[in-house]
């Protein structure tokens, strides 16, 4: 990195010779920049620039000029349409803003999902309060960990296998879908990670509240540790079938919107072949 001005004139030079290189050039967003006035002052035109936004990296070529392709980072964070403004010809493929964070991305499936898990969470705290025994918190956190752990399993290899069918559209690389799918599977892999690590958690909080509970000889101490464990695994519990909800929704709504963006592209090109300029213009 950190190219010389007379680096990036003769890279320039050699692209408009006819010149490239079969590998991207890996640059800064400052340095496309300079590469970009520097073609515009050679050329005496403003070249089409085309972009490829992958949400961590853009990757970009003079299409007007060369195939050469540029691999472009932004040392100040994620690169967006808007870091190329100076850029007069461009076409941009992909998301165009940032992608969803995984902050925005929690509070949003609450949202959708908070009347369920508050009556998940009432429901268990007060079975949990009520039942209180040691053997069944155990039992009940073994199997938290089993089902969240084969539950993850599964949905990472139910991701992988139908991301091989997904990544194959270049329609919705072009339209940015497939960079917000990965990010929606990464939202949803990362929730499922901390669900399990929640559940580790509470098998930890609930053997040191019952030790807790069995050492202190403060009177308020054991009601208090027995809400607090209840409260607790609730807590866990409610997370997750948060999880469950959410890659329910996600993939119901991912697979209905695949094939209603197909389903719609076909309905209205057929209703131009009926009433467009080739067709009779009336409708049935």
């Amino acid at each position: 990195m950190n190219r010389k001005p007379e680096e990036i004139e003769r890279i320039c030079k050699e692209l408009l010779s006819g010149y490239y290189n079969n590998y991207a050039l890996n640059v800064t967003l400052e340095e496309f920049q300079k590469f970009y006035t520097t073609m515009v002052f050679l050329t005496k035109t403003n070249p089409i620039v085309s972009f490829v936004n992958l949400q961590y990296t853009v990757v970009a070529q003079f299409s007007s000029i060369s195939p050469q392709h540029f691999d472009i980072f932004n040392k100040k964070g994620i690169v967006t349409e808007n870091n190329f403004d100076f850029v007069i010809s461009q076409k941009w493929y992909g998301i165009k803003g940032r992608p969803q964070r995984f902050s925005n991305f929690l509070w949003h499936e609450f949202l959708l999902n908070w009347g369920k898990l508050s009556t998940i969470f009432i429901v268990s705290a007060v079975i949990l309060f009520v039942v209180n025994d040691k053997s069944f918190y155990e039992q009940l956190i073994s199997l938290l960990i089993q089902s969240a752990t084969v539950f993850l399993s599964l949905y990472i290899i139910f991701t992988v296998s139908q991301s091989q069918t997904l990544y194959k559209d270049i329609e919705l690389l072009k339209d940015g879908i497939l960079q917000r799918y990965y990010s929606d599977d990464r939202h949803v892999t990362l929730l499922g990670i901390i669900t399990i690590a929640f559940t580790f958690l509470g098998s930890g909080i609930i053997e040191l509240t019952n030790k807790f509970d069995s050492f202190s000889q403060l009177s308020w101490v054991p009601m208090t540790m027995r809400c607090f464990r209840a409260i607790t695994i609730a807590i866990v519990i409610t997370m997750l079938f948060d999880t469950f909800f959410t890659v329910a929704n996600y993939y119901l709504f991912r697979n209905r919107d695949v094939l209603e963006r197909d389903m719609v592209a076909d309905l209205l090109h057929d209703d131009y072949r009926k009433y467009g300029i080739h067709g009779d213009g009336k409708p049935d």
